[in-house]
């Protein structure tokens, strides 16, 4: 089942991301995407939609139309070299395929994106398959150029590790359609040995929002310390005066 993103070049990457991934002894990394904010939902289509349900993220459509798409992505600078093998946890409430996990690259490391690899295990195990709207150089380089998986062109993730040892991650994500009727929970998706969960953004309203420890909640900004959140509040008041 392919799910892509209609346009490469549509992404937006320049998110200001503040994701926390904290460590105890022995325990894996784990962080928290906040969304709306850390996520980019701009492909999205009309008649899809996505809502923080826990600390998971639910996603569904309403039909199988080309308007039934559910897309979202976190901007990253990681070498496709150290990521491991990404994966979604995903529950869906009926049985509907899931949404693929997906990867947006810059092959050739000049900072420019390429093309997307899409990885749907529940169809084709560790193989990850390219994206057709992916540059000329990055279908000849790939792999293997042979059938029996979403595009012509794939291969395992250590396999375009070889072909591109350059090659860097500039988004990971999911996509659920387009034109695919779904609906579940990605309960948390891994990447680069963090595994992340999803939460509402935390945004204060007030400068009284900032005592007693308010400033620390803060997601969208984070503050360094209560008085760095007041003077935030003062600065937008002085801001309005002079606008007004």
């Amino acid at each position: 089942m392919k799910r892509t993103i209609g346009v490469i070049g549509a992404l937006t990457l320049g998110l200001g991301l503040a994701l926390a991934a904290p460590t105890a002894a022995g325990a894996a990394p784990s962080g928290t995407i906040y969304v709306p904010g850390d996520m980019d939902f701009s492909q999205t289509g009309a008649t899809g939609h996505y809502e923080v349900q826990g600390s998971g993220l639910h996603i569904w459509t309403e039909g199988a139309t080309s308007s039934d798409k559910v897309a979202g992505y976190v901007a990253t600078s990681t070498p496709l070299a150290g990521i491991g093998e990404p994966s979604l946890d995903y529950a869906p409430t009926f049985g509907s395929v899931p949404p693929g996990y997906q990867l947006v690259v810059d092959f050739d490391g000049n900072g420019s994106i390429d093309g997307i690899l899409v990885g749907e295990p529940e169809f084709y195990g560790n193989d990850w398959w390219l994206t057709n709207g992916s540059a000329q150089f990055v279908k000849d380089g790939a792999p293997s150029h042979t059938g029996g998986s979403g595009s012509a062109n794939h291969g395992t993730l250590d396999q375009w590790r070889t072909a591109f040892p350059n090659a860097v991650v500039k988004a990971f994500g999911f996509s659920l359609g387009s034109g695919v009727y779904g609906d579940g929970v990605i309960n948390s998706i891994e990447f680069d040995g963090t595994t992340y969960t999803f939460a509402e953004p935390v945004v204060l309203t007030s400068k009284d929002e900032c005592k007693g420890g308010g400033w620390a909640t803060s997601t969208h900004p984070v503050f360094k310390n209560q008085g760095e959140c007041v003077s935030s509040f003062a600065s937008k008041k002085k801001a309005a005066s002079f606008s007004a």
